[in-house]
């Protein structure tokens, strides 16, 4: 059903609250799925090609394992959204890489599948992929990891924070009763999946494997751009190699 007030896809408010109908109303016409929060729009960046190669290789060994020992569930990455709005919060996410197991996937209908507009449902894994070297970053990042992905109501029990250029994991569990989020750093080493991910293990060396180029010209490059914002009078982002 078309908003009863025309959209324009062009220029869209950052600060506009749109309701569920404009939401999948600019959801299908844009071609691409964007986050929401409470009718919000929330930009989206881009990840450097190494980060999107570390979410894929997760995402595949997730996948493998999956398929070989019968799961029969749905694996995702940071294009496949989630209606986080279980705790009366509107919220759309796209955890970088997510599981879901068959009996949630094969429950729900078609507006829960093609639309943002059915019965919110989570998956029961989520894991982020990201460089939290920067105290705020990682504030950001925890607080989403149990203020969204771990709130009351939702179906995620595990998640996994890693950031690959700091050689970082942290783990994120649901108690017994649901009711608490334990956060538990860990080495940068194989991570088993527990019981949430029966015999799934993580082989870590596949991931070393994409972010162990070794750069000889790295302080140049910090250099260069530090030079680059004293000309321009602007700040770069700094490439992450």
């Amino acid at each position: 059903m078309p908003p009863k007030k025309e959209i324009d896809l062009k220029n869209l408010d950052l600060t506009h609250i749109y309701t569920p109908e404009e939401i999948e109303y600019i959801n299908e016409h844009l071609k691409t799925h964007i986050n929401f929060e409470n009718g919000r729009l929330l930009p989206i960046s881009q990840s450097p090609i190494a980060n999107e190669a570390v979410v894929h290789e997760i995402s595949r060994q997730l996948g493998n394992w999956n398929v070989e020992t019968g799961q029969n569930g749905i694996v995702t990455t940071s294009q496949g959204g989630y209606n986080f709005s279980v705790s009366g919060q509107k919220k759309i996410r796209a955890p970088h890489i997510a599981f879901i197991p068959e009996n949630i996937y094969s429950s729900l209908n078609k507006t829960q599948l093609l639309t943002f507009l059915g019965q919110p449902f989570t998956p029961i894994f989520v894991a982020e992929v990201v460089n939290v070297s920067k105290e705020a970053i990682f504030n950001e990042v925890d607080i989403r990891f149990k203020n969204d992905y771990f709130a009351t109501g939702t179906s995620v029990k595990l998640g996994w924070l890693i950031d690959p250029r700091n050689h970082m994991i942290w783990t994120y569990e649901k108690d017994d009763d649901d009711e608490n989020v334990t956060r538990q750093k860990h080495k940068w080493e194989d991570l088993d999946g527990g019981d949430i991910l029966p015999d799934f293990t993580l082989d870590i060396e596949f991931v070393e494997k994409i972010i162990s180029q070794k750069y000889e010209d790295d302080e140049l490059l910090i250099e260069e751009v530090k030079e680059n914002e004293d000309k321009e009078g602007k700040p770069m982002k700094k490439i992450w190699v």
